[in-house]
């Protein structure tokens, strides 16, 4: 029996977008497909560990379920587990290369190579899941990742405007645009992104503290360092420059802005910030001459940084 993937990876791939509670799963599925269903409703209430018994059990009664593979690959990797991720999505894909649904499934496992670097594989991958769905906008935003790490950022942001289009709640879609328009400099447009995101999503430090680069950025000095005080208060990984693989931290991002406008005094500024909250006191107070020499006009902002940074 081939089971519609699309249903069974609703929770993990679409819920982001459900308006409504999933329905109380059945008590005592025997089937693979009641199976594969309940762990579907039980990965979408967040229960992993029952969401993965019943994958495995649906897989037991019958190997040749694509779904379920589908299902307990998607289960493995909110679970962290890629390698094992990465292996049940390709046998789905072998299983059904071309049924309903599967663009999901190419589209995770594009996702997946992506986070480890692989990048044909991962632009082979959605590739297909775009030819089999052409608006499908999760792949239309991890192709739109992929084009932004080789440097294509207006292809780029032409893959996220037709994401955000067609499904306008799709919040890491915004995410990925104000990233895409920081490092293209359209500073209007990035701060407009990260305003939605603070609407949304008012306790995710990443989005705070990046909403604080782009004030910073666009000369709002004080509260970009009153947002990047408070996302470091939040989760110090927001403005830690530690590496953070393919997912880019907000340091990152201002760095590789940075790196396409080296005599941004305000840039060298709001880097001098986070360096001193990252314990680099002498890179920081460095970075603040320098901001000074750039632009004489910040010298009354750098003293005012200078002067809160030292409480």
């Amino acid at each position: 029996m081939r089971f519609p993937i699309a249903a069974a990876l609703l929770a993990a791939s679409l819920g982001a977008f459900a308006q409504t509670a999933p329905p109380a799963p059945p008590q005592t599925p025997s089937a693979p497909l009641s199976l594969t269903m309940r762990a579907a409703q039980r990965l979408q209430a967040g229960d992993l560990r029952g969401a993965l018994a019943d994958a495995n059990a649906a897989i037991a009664r019958d190997s040749r379920s694509s779904g379920a593979y589908a299902l307990r690959g998607t289960i493995r990797m909110t679970a962290g587990d890629r390698p094992g991720a990465l292996t049940d999505m390709t046998s789905a894909i072998d299983l059904a290369p071309d049924v309903k649904g599967i663009e999901i499934v190419y589209t995770n496992r594009a996702n997946l190579h992506w986070l480890e670097g692989r990048m044909r594989e991962a632009s082979t991958d959605v590739e297909r899941a775009l030819a089999l769905s052409p608006e499908f906008a999760l792949a239309l935003h991890v192709r739109a990742r992929i084009k932004g790490d080789e440097g294509d950022l207006d292809g780029a942001r032409v893959d996220l405007d037709r994401a955000i289009r067609n499904e306008p709640k799709m919040l890491p879609a915004y995410a990925a645009r104000a990233a895409v328009n920081l490092q293209a400099g359209r500073l209007q447009e990035a701060i407009s992104d990260y305003k939605t995101l603070m609407w949304s999503l008012p306790n995710d430090a990443d989005v705070v503290a990046s909403h604080g680069i782009v004030r910073g950025l666009l000369g709002e000095t004080g509260p970009a360092l009153d947002d990047l005080l408070k996302a470091g208060h939040m989760n110090r990984l927001s403005v830690s420059d530690q590496d953070r693989g393919a997912a880019s931290s907000p340091v990152k991002r201002l760095d590789q802005y940075r790196e396409m406008n080296p005599n941004d005094a305000r840039a060298v500024l709001v880097r001098a910030m986070l360096s001193v909250m990252n314990d680099d006191i002498d890179r920081g107070m460095k970075e603040m001459d320098r901001a000074a020499q750039l632009d004489p006009a910040l010298k009354a902002d750098v003293e005012a940084v200078r002067s809160r940074m030292r409480r």
